[in-house]
């Protein structure tokens, strides 16, 4: 047989044999082990900490520190994975001991109320980074005001208190009962809009009260903190396929936040609103915990196209204070606020101890639960609460009910400006 010629090997030799191919594996778990050690503790323990701009938006200073107990050589920083035209160190160098932090000045070609990544390397190759947004042109100032119109669906024009650079405007319609409606704006200029309200059949509107705000574009810290921004879309989200663009937030909020929301132009005059939702999902309200946000022109059950169209949103964190002396109230609702044919009002008490009932209210729905989307209306004010609805449009159907919705909104005790 073929196999008839092999000897077995003796219990001595394969004793050796074994002793070998173990000596052998533990010196190469050995090695490896060793070489894993070794990258672990190459690993810097270092953080950006904070961003600080320059009034004028020239340069940031970046303060890193080194919570380790080894030295640690910066070897690069790059902003937006492009290299700082020059950097200097403020204080410290770019050897960091254990414990202590060091300060970089970083020039750079920055645009005013920009998001920027600052991204430092280590000489060991490993990268930290924080993210901050550049001030605003230190020509513009904080500017805002709010009130109320009466209108029809003819454009009656709002002459302004303040004179803005980029005005942002937002408007929330005021009726319980009468034809569905939202609000159009035209014919923005740097101190006046024109307004109308507009049905989504064409059909003509009763005289209606809008609330309406205006803020000067931007990211603003005080005396409120907020940011304000319009853009171009001709992105349409409807009934059953929810298009969407992505914002982010150009800076850091925490807790509730509310998106108020609007069509700021009037580049095609068919019937269009908006809607805005979490960054991953149409059926819940924006989240601070993510990067941005989800908005676009919303057809409801009315349109699946529109010409382009400027949109505008105004982001605040939820909380109570005051404004030129004004009292004022930021607020989410519950997953509670449904239709006009349901059984409005769907209330949600202030926070604030306001004094009279709020003269100016703006609202936005903050999610599209409702298949059929709608838009939000103020239907009644008092002194502890307001009380909002989901309004739709009639173009399939004559309906009007509407699964429940989030909402957000601000509502100031009077008419006023600021500064």
């Amino acid at each position: 047989m073929i196999f008839s010629d092999k000897r077995a090997l003796s219990p001595v030799i394969s004793g050796i044999i074994l002793l070998a191919v173990t000596v052998t594996v533990a010196m190469m778990a050995t090695t490896w082990l060793g070489s894993m050690t070794f990258s672990f503790m190459s690993i810097d323990e270092l953080n950006l900490v904070n961003c600080q701009w320059a009034e004028d938006g020239s340069y940031a200073d970046i303060t890193i520190r080194n919570f380790g107990t080894s030295k640690i050589t910066l070897n690069s920083v790059k902003i937006n994975n492009n290299p700082a035209t020059s950097t200097t160190f403020v204080s410290g160098n770019e050897i960091i001991n254990g414990g202590e932090e060091a300060i970089l000045r970083v020039f750079y070609d920055y645009s005013t109320s920009t998001k920027y990544r600052f991204s430092v390397a280590t000489l060991k190759s490993n990268n930290f980074f924080i993210i901050s947004t550049s001030p605003p042109d230190s020509s513009i100032t904080f500017k805002m005001e709010w009130g109320t119109a009466a209108v029809t669906d003819e454009f009656t024009e709002i002459v302004l208190q303040n004179s803005y650079v980029n005005p942002v405007i937002v408007c929330t319609p005021k009726y319980d009962s009468g034809n569905p409606r939202t609000v159009r704006i035209s014919d923005v200029e740097n101190d006046s809009f024109s307004v109308r309200v507009q049905n989504p059949s064409g059909t003509s509107c009763p005289s209606t009260q809008i609330n309406y705000m205006v803020i000067e574009e931007g990211v603003w810290t005080t005396p409120i903190k907020v940011e304000a921004f319009r853009y171009s879309t001709n992105t349409v989200g409807r009934k059953n396929s929810w298009n969407y663009d992505h914002k982010e937030y150009q800076q850091t909020y925490t807790g509730n936040i509310v998106v108020l929301h609007q069509v700021m132009s009037y580049n095609d005059p068919s019937w269009i609103t908006t809607f805005v939702s979490r960054y991953s999902s149409q059926n819940s309200p924006p989240n601070s915990g993510d990067v941005g946000f989800r908005i676009a022109l919303n057809g409801a059950e009315a349109t699946n196209s529109h010409s382009e169209e400027t949109v505008s949103y105004i982001i605040f964190e939820q909380g109570f204070g005051e404004l030129s002396e004004i009292k004022f109230d930021v607020k989410r609702t519950l997953d509670s606020v449904s239709g006009y044919q349901d059984s409005p009002p769907y209330n949600t008490n202030f926070s604030q101890n306001f004094d009279n009932p709020p003269q100016v209210v703006l609202a936005n729905h903050q999610e599209v639960d409702g298949g059929d989307g709608g838009w939000s209306v103020v239907h009644s004010i008092n002194l502890s609460r307001v009380g909002l609805l989901i309004d739709e449009d009639q173009e399939n159907d004559s309906e009007r009910k509407h699964t429940s919705e989030t909402c957000g909104f601000i509502a100031f005790q009077q008419v006023g400006s600021f500064p």
